[in-house]
């Protein structure tokens, strides 16, 4: 699981987040922790996106834990809550 303890994810983050997603893809399903965000950017979306379908490919899993309802909007502004599996509860 990959907990990530920052506020936003901008494509400042994308470089680092990407390097921490091939690691945890080369173990096992994919599991991001996003508790401590509150925003994100597209650049972080389609990331999340193109991870999602590698692990697809894969055979593997993809699940975005704890999202709020701010970063729930964000998706759901972006066409792909669904994609995501952030679906409104």
């Amino acid at each position: 699981m990959i907990n990530i303890d920052k506020d936003e994810l901008t494509i400042y983050e994308v470089e680092s987040l990407h390097k921490d997603l091939l690691d945890e893809f080369k173990k096992d399903d994919v599991v991001i922790d996003m508790g401590s965000v509150n925003k994100v950017d597209m650049s972080v979306i389609q990331l999340f996106i193109s991870t999602k379908k590698s692990c697809l490919e894969s055979s593997k899993g993809f699940k975005l834990t704890n999202v709020n309802d701010e970063v729930s909007k964000i998706f759901k502004s972006a066409g792909c809550n669904s994609l995501l599996g952030v679906d409104d509860e």
